[in-house]
């Protein structure tokens, strides 16, 4: 299943790593806001229904958190790849250019 004509670029791993970012930015938010919400709903509560709601919704905060942590995490594992693979492509850069004949600028490729 592998694609032998795959194409990516720095500037596609940079776009994705910023996707994933403003993706965690908006999840945050989103949390944020309907935190504040059910805290509103939340206060006319009270007894046992309150406090069961009060132990869910810290399970759920805890996994939005988890999960946050874990976009953070893959933003930057993506980050990373995008500068590996600057550094490769520079790697293959220097290597062709000193394939280059110095005194005459000519290809040693073509010397052979």
């Amino acid at each position: 299943m592998s694609d032998k004509n795959l194409d990516v670029t720095t500037g596609d791993i940079t776009e994705l790593s910023g996707k994933i970012q403003n993706f965690s930015t908006e999840l945050s938010s989103r949390i944020t806001s309907l935190n504040g919400v059910v805290d509103r709903i939340q206060a006319g509560w009270q007894g046992a229904a309150s406090q069961q709601y009060d132990q869910v919704q810290t399970q759920v905060n805890r996994r939005l958190a988890n999960l946050q942590q874990s976009l953070e995490n893959l933003q930057n594992m993506v980050k990373m790849s995008a500068d590996g693979f600057d550094e490769e492509e520079r790697k293959r850069m220097s290597t062709f250019a000193g394939m280059e004949n110095a005194k005459g600028n000519t290809s040693a490729i073509l010397e052979v």
